[in-house]
């Protein structure tokens, strides 16, 4: 327990709010290191923007692509011209330039370009033919700059005349 003394000091009421004052002062700064620290601000709500490249794709049942904050995830595009229908059947690099060029519309619509795919998937019905058609990627991305990469053999894609299917994630400035 703290004990107090009195002290006499000429003109003691000026002494004593002065006194008081200090006392009060002390008290409130005291106060103030016990609270409990404010809680962190929430982050900002995650806005996801869906963007259709054709209009077939809404009757279809899937979006193009999805922004969301910089993150543009763009799916898996194929050989298919504005009406949903094949380009280049039996052709792996027609079928290869179609799709890239349908990625290449999206990131444009989205003020980009290949420099800022940074995932890239593609999914083919024979490897052998995509193997053979694999430099053309270097049309659309710099050797020094690729993407992280996969490819793998599927049975078969939404259409049988699909040999490919490209799809990326890329990361906007």
């Amino acid at each position: 327990m703290l004990k107090l003394r009195q002290i006499s000091i000429p003109d003691s009421g000026r002494s004593l709010r002065r006194a008081l004052f200090l006392v009060a002062i002390a008290l409130i700064a005291l106060n103030a290191c016990q609270r409990e620290p404010a809680e962190p601000e929430a982050p900002p709500p995650r806005v996801k923007r869906i963007f259709h490249l054709n209009p077939y794709e809404k009757d279809f049942g899937y979006s193009q692509a999805v922004l969301i904050d910089k993150t543009l995830y763009i799916s898996g595009s194929v050989a298919a011209d504005g009406n949903g229908r094949l380009v280049s059947p039996g052709d792996m690099p027609g079928q290869m330039r179609a799709a890239y060029s349908n990625i290449r519309r999206t990131l444009a619509a989205h003020g980009a370009d290949f420099e800022v795919v940074v995932k890239e998937t593609i999914y083919t019905t024979d490897m052998d033919a995509l193997l053979k058609a694999a430099d053309l990627r270097f049309e659309y991305y710099d050797k020094e700059r690729l993407p992280a990469t996969s490819w793998m053999q599927v049975q078969r894609l939404v259409d049988p005349g699909f040999l490919v299917q490209i799809e990326v994630v890329a990361e906007l400035p």
